[in-house]
């Protein structure tokens, strides 16, 4: 008898280890979509840009787009997938839909929320509705005196305007120079360039992240 049960309990086990490496082996990881932004044919694009002042009237311009999941492969998720994001892992252990989003680990330290952003993809939201972003490339730009740029955000205070400041290349620079204003960072700068591949429209905007 002793015999037997010590079959059963080593069958048993063997049966467990074997669900759990199928439940591994089926474990998929989900990364972001590729960068879609091709830094050499930026015409007619709006950007999102980080710009750091160089001096000298230039500037080095980071373009950044969001990062976005295909909308097929979130609707495919499941529990113990590892989803990459803003350069980081997560386990799924919970999935819950509530209309068009998707809760990871609601109510834990590992919550994830994936949106539906519509043609047939999904962004992740953080904390102030930032979403993470991919580099797309770097560009070194002097800055030209026809650049416009369009001003939600009070150089002063870096509270929103009420009504929107257009602001030439010089003042852009200027303010740059000044280095005592709000920031031109991720959040809350986008950039249009032109045929030439050049920007022609900068685009500051209020964000409570800046």
């Amino acid at each position: 008898m002793k015999l037997i049960n010590k079959k059963v309990i080593a069958m048993a086990a063997a049966a467990a280890m074997s669900v759990t490496m199928i439940g591994a082996s089926l474990a998929d990881t989900i990364q972001p979509l590729p960068i879609k932004t091709d830094i050499e044919h930026l015409e007619d694009h709006f950007v999102t840009t980080n710009i750091d002042y160089k001096g000298n009237g230039i500037m080095t311009l980071t373009l950044l787009e969001n990062e976005q999941f295909s909308a097929e492969t979130v609707k495919a998720i499941k529990a113990g997938d590892v989803i990459v994001s803003d350069g980081e892992e997560t386990t799924v252990e919970t999935l819950e839909w509530d209309g068009p989003d998707l809760f990871i680990n609601r109510g834990t330290e590992k919550e994830m929320l994936l949106t539906d952003a519509s043609h047939g993809v999904f962004e992740r939201v953080m904390e102030n509705d930032r979403v993470p972003k991919l580099t797309i490339g770097t560009l070194e730009q002097e800055i030209e005196p026809y650049m416009i740029m369009l001003d939600w955000v009070d150089p002063k205070t870096g509270e929103v305007l009420d009504d929107i400041a257009v602001r030439s290349g010089d003042e852009l620079k200027a303010l740059l120079e000044s280095n005592d204003g709000p920031s031109f960072a991720v959040e809350n700068v986008r950039m249009l360039f032109d045929n030439g591949n050049q920007p022609c429209l900068i685009w500051r905007y209020y964000s409570p992240a800046q």
